[in-house]
């Protein structure tokens, strides 16, 4: 599994969220605010949690006005790319 812990910035202040790849359960996964007793989101909340993808997590994101995040392809961050990477690889630190 790997894990990237990032701060999101929002009009109302900062939240915690961590993206990675589940190797075992063969998905991506993110949560927001992971160490709340109720997080402001986790794709384990979700109907279907396996077919969500990083474009899903975009729209997520953008939900909550996180703008310093971004999963988008060549964005300069390379967050897309290295959860891809973690993927093919199947990445598990």
């Amino acid at each position: 599994m790997s894990q990237y812990r990032l701060n999101g910035e929002t009009p109302n202040g900062t939240v915690e969220v961590l993206l990675g790849w589940d190797e075992p359960m063969n998905w991506f996964f993110m949560v927001i605010e992971p160490d709340a007793d109720e997080p402001l989101y986790s794709n384990l909340d979700e109907a279907e949690p396996e077919s969500l993808t990083l474009d899903h997590f975009q729209r997520v994101l953008d939900r909550f006005n996180i703008t310093n995040i971004s999963l988008l392809p060549g964005h300069a961050s390379g967050m897309y790319e290295k959860l891809m990477s973690d993927r093919e690889s199947g990445r598990m630190s």
